[in-house]
């Protein structure tokens, strides 16, 4: 028995994407409410609705594929925490439409706090899943389509919010269209291929969840993050061009 085949703690949720966004939905609720609590103005409530589609787009597509890869998998704990990064992702929708920098200073770092939770509870999940011996590939789509979800919405906040230019649109639209590419080739019944292994590919991503980070802090500035977010939508875009040819067969 292979240590994917060996689920040692389970919740009493089917693992279908409607237990899951009932499950994610709570946490949202909650969260919203603390929002307004913390002086954010009711039409954040409109950003987290976009932010909350989006993440609801990605738990439904991250649980079709598990379903196509093993069938029917339960909700272990370590995929909770994952569903509860999908609500920090859905709050940070409310900067889709609210200045982050907007409000007082403690509320200043709400954004970048938000985006801490959905992107470096990348780290917690995963310990989660190995400490109780519960890696599922529902756990495993839903880590990856979460993560490409947060770089879209906190890459897209931080362009609205003038600290990034809007090149640096390009790094959160990256891996969405790259996945959308490999479907359509499916689809057309056109050869897909294993990307090679990258020494780069963990440092480029760390690099752009540091540098989104930034952008949605107070700190180091405008000036500053504009720069950053600039010098890594280089590698980024090169990252996924190079993977795009490998995977088309073209490299």
């Amino acid at each position: 028995m292979g240590p994917r085949d060996r689920v040692v703690r389970r919740l009493p949720i089917d693992g279908g994407w409607i237990p899951l966004v009932a499950l994610w939905a709570v946490p949202t609720g909650i969260g919203a409410a603390g929002l307004l609590a913390a002086g954010l103005p009711p039409v954040a409530l409109g950003g987290v609705a976009l932010g909350g589609a989006v993440a609801v787009a990605a738990i439904r597509v991250a649980t079709g594929r598990a379903r196509e890869a093993a069938g029917g998998e339960p909700v272990t704990a370590a995929t909770a925490v994952t569903t509860l990064r999908a609500s920090a992702l859905a709050l940070l929708g409310a900067y889709l439409v609210v200045d982050p920098a907007a409000g007082e200073a403690a509320s200043g770092w709400l954004a970048g706090g938000l985006f801490a939770v959905a992107a470096g509870g990348d780290a917690v999940d995963g310990a989660v899943a190995r400490a109780t011996d519960a890696v599922t590939d529902l756990g495993a789509e839903l880590d990856v389509e979460v993560d490409g979800a947060t770089v879209l919405v906190g890459a897209t906040a931080a362009v609205l919010a003038g600290a990034a230019p809007v090149v640096f649109l390009a790094v959160g639209l990256a891996r969405p269209l790259f996945a959308y590419g490999l479907r359509r080739r499916r689809r057309l019944g056109l050869p897909t291929h294993d990307l090679r292994p990258s020494r780069l590919r963990r440092p480029i991503g760390g690099a752009t969840m540091l540098a989104t980070w930034l952008a949605l802090s107070p700190v180091p500035g405008e000036g500053l993050s504009r720069l950053l977010t600039t010098a890594v939508a280089v590698p980024v875009v090169a990252s996924f061009a190079r993977d795009w040819l490998v995977a088309s067969g073209r490299l």
